[in-house]
């Protein structure tokens, strides 16, 4: 193929090219009507505390330094929850949520993001205790919790005692999403319930 063939099918290919896109530019572009709206599940939950304890074995007791030998030892943590969101009669999620951290002893933390078409739907969320503490806990976590909230009211008079999260929150609610909205559903501590912010909602 000789130089000229060569520049001449290239200059072919360039005015092909710009003719294209040309042509493009008088298309008419119309833009996505029912572009996804999202229900945005978030909170953070105290939990139920149960404290698990066990004896420790010869061997690993002869790791430790002799000032730490204690035949048994115990760690806390937080009970797990279900949660399930049900969206016009589907299943949507069912999982379970643990405590955070290595040990599940800090807060539980929810975040989902669920995308759903534009228009009405009813979600029902539920938000469980996956198992309930021993009787003997329940009995120990009542008598922190008393004594907790007398050192509250004598350190800081006026503020509330933050309780556990109880051990059931369940929402069924009929929302109405628009095109691109976003609808969060969150924890309210106060009124101990699940709750929808940025948009309507009836039961």
């Amino acid at each position: 193929m000789t130089r000229v063939l060569r520049g001449t099918i290239g200059a072919l290919g360039a005015a092909g090219v710009l003719a294209l896109i040309r042509l493009g530019s008088f298309t008419p572009y119309t833009a996505e009507r029912d572009v996804g709206a999202i229900v945005r599940l978030a909170w953070r939950a105290r939990g139920q505390h149960v404290r698990e304890c066990r004896e420790l074995t010869p061997q690993e007791l002869e790791r430790l330094p002799v000032h730490m030998r204690e035949k048994e030892v115990c760690e806390g943590r937080l009970l797990p929850y279900r949660l399930v969101v049900v969206v016009d009669g589907a299943q949507l999620v069912d999982r379970l949520v643990h405590g955070a951290g290595a040990r599940e002893d800090r807060p539980l933390y929810v975040y989902e993001d669920l995308v759903v078409l534009p228009g009405t739907h009813r979600v029902v969320i539920t938000f469980t205790l996956a198992a309930s503490p021993p009787a003997h806990e329940e009995a120990e976590e009542a008598h922190e919790a008393e004594e907790h909230g007398e050192r509250r009211e004598a350190d800081t008079p006026g503020q509330p005692r933050q309780a556990a999260t109880p051990p059931r929150l369940a929402l069924d609610t009929t929302l109405e999403l628009g095109s691109r909205r976003v609808l969060l559903v969150t924890y309210n501590e106060e009124r101990e319930q699940l709750v929808v912010r940025g948009g309507s909602g009836g039961s």
